[in-house]
């Protein structure tokens, strides 16, 4: 038991020291490294049980949306989303917008860290498991 939790420990810290080393590389100094990383993890601790999320599909119909599988990319905020198109994804000649709510459990907690690192104006939050088990709880056509 005492192993695994030194080994626990030593991931978690050597994923700090990685998470610090992009930021670095991103042009902050090593304390305003340390305080951006500890900002983007409050933050994903602090988000509720549930949270509302968007994507932007490309398809032809909504029904060649593949709903059991809608992706691993999304937005906290979707007035970002739709400025950017940052998270335009799919094949075809229509575009929708998803609206989902997910139990926080199913966030990849590293991949957020490391998205919200590498492009810090996305408010990005990464699912496991390509977004099986979220709620589809709208599909818009936009135009875009």
């Amino acid at each position: 038991m005492r192993a695994l939790i030194k080994q626990i420990l030593k991931e978690e810290l050597s994923g700090k020291k990685y998470f610090i080393s992009r930021l670095i590389e991103m042009g902050f100094d090593e304390e305003s490294a340390i305080e951006e990383l500890k900002f983007i993890v409050d933050n994903l601790k602090d988000l509720p049980n549930e949270i509302i999320l968007y994507r932007i599909v490309v398809a032809d119909s909504k029904s060649d949306i593949d709903l059991e599988q809608v992706g691993s990319h999304y937005s906290m905020d979707k007035h970002s989303l739709l400025d950017s198109h940052s998270y335009v994804t799919g094949y075809g000649e229509n575009y929708f917008l998803l609206k989902v709510k997910v139990p926080k459990k199913l966030i990849d907690r590293n991949e957020t860290i490391l998205n919200n690192i590498l492009y810090p104006n996305e408010k990005e939050v990464t699912l496991k498991n390509k977004g099986r088990g979220i709620e589809v709880l709208s599909i818009k056509k936009i135009k875009i």
